[in-house]
């Protein structure tokens, strides 16, 4: 990591701290940078593209996006891997997940509701990327048909939903192309989960967006569902504060949609969710328990 900041000119750390988990290794300095490395595996060169990508579209977004402060490879020109890096400026604040187990009731409704606008204007930054985040990008679609064809099978693994209710899934879920049919591609972040979202807890306002690894352009249904599974941790008070916020019309059919996208989705989603729903036998009892009103 101290490489990587003295290839850029960049200030010598005294010291460097790793954050916590992260797919891709994460330093975090004392003079205000964070320092980011991407690895050969575990979608390595994929992450470093899309987030090289995001930062570029985003720059002028006014966005609460730390600022790109340079990138390069440590082993550039060798045979093997050179192991890009990113840096970038340190977001405030703290994270949503540590906010949310001290913050009172009130005050954590209000940020749900300021992530909203937040997220309003995430999905309306123009798709000026050259791979995945063009509004022709075929890398969403040809994710969700993916997911589509192996969802069962992994939630029969992870165990997290009723075998009876796995049954049903198949027949439930949409033609992907109808599922999309009609709906501009957004700007989409696919991983919101609770330390990927800074808050300011004083000022109720959202500090910090990063993790730009899982974006596209696509359908921004999709974004919501780390958001509220695992941020919010299914919530549904928090999603509808974070609705209203973000101007978004709850139609009739919002929770059944929001199921096929929570199917579709590219991760384990309930994880860690703190719900209970291997007893839940019926697709629409389940829409209703995890994206139904309040």
């Amino acid at each position: 990591m101290r490489r990587a900041l003295d290839d850029l000119g960049l200030p010598s750390p005294g010291r460097l701290r790793v954050p916590g988990e992260s797919t891709n290794p994460v330093l975090l300095s004392d003079t205000g940078l964070a320092v980011k490395l991407y690895g050969e595996h575990w979608c390595g060169p994929e992450s470093f593209a899309s987030e090289s990508e995001a930062f570029k579209v985003l720059r002028d977004a006014g966005l609460p996006v730390p600022p790109l402060m340079g990138r390069g490879e440590l082993l550039p020109g060798r045979d093997g891997w050179p192991w890009p890096f990113l840096v970038m400026a340190r977001v405030p604040g703290v994270t949503w997940r540590d906010a949310a187990a001290v913050v009172d009731r009130p005050t954590l409704l209000a940020l749900a509701r300021e992530f909203g606008r937040v997220l309003r204007r995430l999905h309306a930054v123009p798709l000026t990327g050259s791979a995945v985040l063009r509004p022709d990008s075929p890398t969403f679609p040809d994710l969700l048909r993916e997911r589509r064809a192996g969802t069962v099978a992994d939630h029969r693994e992870w165990g997290y939903l009723s075998p009876r209710l796995l049954d049903d899934v198949e027949g439930f879920l949409p033609d992907v192309d109808k599922l999309l049919a009609g709906g501009e591609p957004r700007f989409v972040h696919g991983d919101l989960h609770g330390t990927n979202l800074f808050v300011d807890v004083d000022e109720k306002a959202v500090s910090g967006l990063i993790d730009f690894t899982d974006v596209y352009a696509g359908d921004p249904r999709y974004s919501l569902v780390q958001l509220h599974l695992n941020a919010f941790g299914a919530d549904r008070e928090l999603l509808s504060a974070m609705l209203e916020g973000a101007e978004w019309e709850r139609t009739s059919g919002f929770a059944r949609e929001m199921l096929w996208f929570t199917f579709l989705h590219d991760f384990e989603v309930f994880e860690e969710t703190p719900v209970d729903l291997t007893g839940v036998e019926d697709l629409d009892e389940l829409a209703q328990v995890l994206w139904g009103p309040a």
